[in-house]
């Protein structure tokens, strides 16, 4: 039990002075906007990374459907491989609105940026 006290007070030791310093200065604990800024720059690459796997499994899903397809096309009751291929083609058709959020969703990031170094260089500091 003793080793773990040490260890505590350790971690807890600067986030407790921090909370009696901002308190005796009137100021609040937490800063909201710093964690809304955070969290609103965390938020588009999250975004980004979600639609980039959603077409990745649509992509791993669509060729294996694919390869099974025409597999069962040339050995097999054919019209299971029609059916495993027109599964493959919804799965690609799936994937199309996807690609296109990916694609929208970095030019807009682009024009952002863009627009955050014109506004830093109108305000006189030199863009990143």
């Amino acid at each position: 039990m003793l080793r773990w006290a040490w260890l505590a007070a350790i971690l807890l030791a600067p986030f407790l002075r921090k909370l009696a310093r901002s308190r005796q200065a009137g100021q609040p604990v937490v800063d909201m906007q710093g964690v809304r800024s955070r969290v609103a720059s965390a938020r588009e690459p999250a975004e980004m990374v979600g639609l980039v796997v959603v077409v990745a499994v649509l992509v791993c899903c669509c060729g294996a459907l694919l390869a099974a397809g025409v597999t069962a096309l040339l050995l097999s009751p054919q019209w299971l491989g029609g059916v495993l291929v027109a599964v493959a083609a919804a799965c690609a058709l799936a994937a199309v609105p996807e690609v296109r959020g990916i694609r929208r969703g970095l030019r807009a990031r682009q024009l952002r940026l863009h627009g955050d170094d014109v506004t830093r260089e109108l305000d006189g500091t030199p863009p990143r």
